[in-house]
């Protein structure tokens, strides 16, 4: 999954402590249910040090707030707008670009920037397969996946584009819990 460019994107809403972003997360994202807090936070951590989030101080009870570097808004913007992997599509990092980028205030012009880099994605020659019993029956499973993946970009394209789909507000309650500050 492509946890590092949800979390971009999800900070795009404005700084956030990870229990928080992870929380956003799987509301936009429900196919992720399960995501660990500590991944998020190893994650934001990792993005700290690339330069694409930075400390935004802490919360009142004393929360590390995070927030995006003008990296990072240009990274979360890409990760808005194009396929992460557009010469071998994967499934879940599709539905999590699409869910997440539509729930963004906003992303409608995002979302179909992101609609036609699938279909593309998908449409692109698969790579050359060695032969033999066991290469057939897995481009045919490509084929198959590459096809429902074209079909279901057509079926919810349209409302996912339609700039109300899944739109959603950062959530006003905060979790109770969380990574403390580092003194």
């Amino acid at each position: 999954m492509s946890v590092r460019g949800a979390l971009l994107a999800i900070l795009t809403l404005g700084p956030a402590y990870g229990l928080q972003v992870r929380d956003e997360l799987i509301a936009r994202a429900p196919h992720r249910h399960t995501i660990n807090v500590g991944q998020i936070y190893g994650t934001l951590d990792r993005l700290g040090a690339a330069g694409l989030v930075r400390s935004a101080g802490l919360t009142e009870d004393g929360l590390p707030l995070y927030e995006l570097t003008t990296g990072g808004l240009e990274a979360a913007h890409l990760w808005r707008t194009r396929a992460e992997e557009p010469g071998a599509p994967d499934w879940p990092d599709m539905l999590d670009q699409l869910l997440v980028t539509a729930s963004l205030p906003g992303s409608a012009p995002d979302v179909r920037d992101l609609l036609d880099s699938y279909r593309r994605a998908w449409d692109s020659p698969a790579p050359a397969e060695p032969e033999g019993l066991a290469a057939a029956f897995l481009r045919e499973a490509r084929r198959l996946r590459a096809a429902s993946a074209r079909e279901w970009l057509e079926s919810a394209g349209p409302e996912l584009a339609s700039g109300r789909a899944v739109e959603r507000a950062p959530r006003p309650e905060r979790p109770r819990r969380g990574r403390r500050g580092r003194d």
